[in-house]
């Protein structure tokens, strides 16, 4: 895939932003009041968990790509 660090760089950028209204929507609950603390607590792990896995298989493919050259 040629544009894979570009769409792995937005898609890092969707985690932090859903993260950014779980938090959000834990304090206020202005995006749906009925979600309680610990489903925002699933969605920040969640999501942590999705940046991490990014992260990791970015830093694999560029280790690859660095040992080809």
């Amino acid at each position: 895939m040629k544009n894979y660090t570009v769409i792995s760089k937005i898609a890092l950028v969707i985690c932090f932003c859903f993260i950014l209204l779980a938090v959000v929507n834990g304090f206020t609950g202005f995006i749906n009041s009925s979600i309680s603390l610990s489903g925002t607590l699933i969605c920040i792990i969640g999501f942590g968990i999705a940046i991490f896995a990014i992260t990791i298989l970015e830093n694999e493919r560029q280790k690859k790509k660095a040992d080809k050259s």
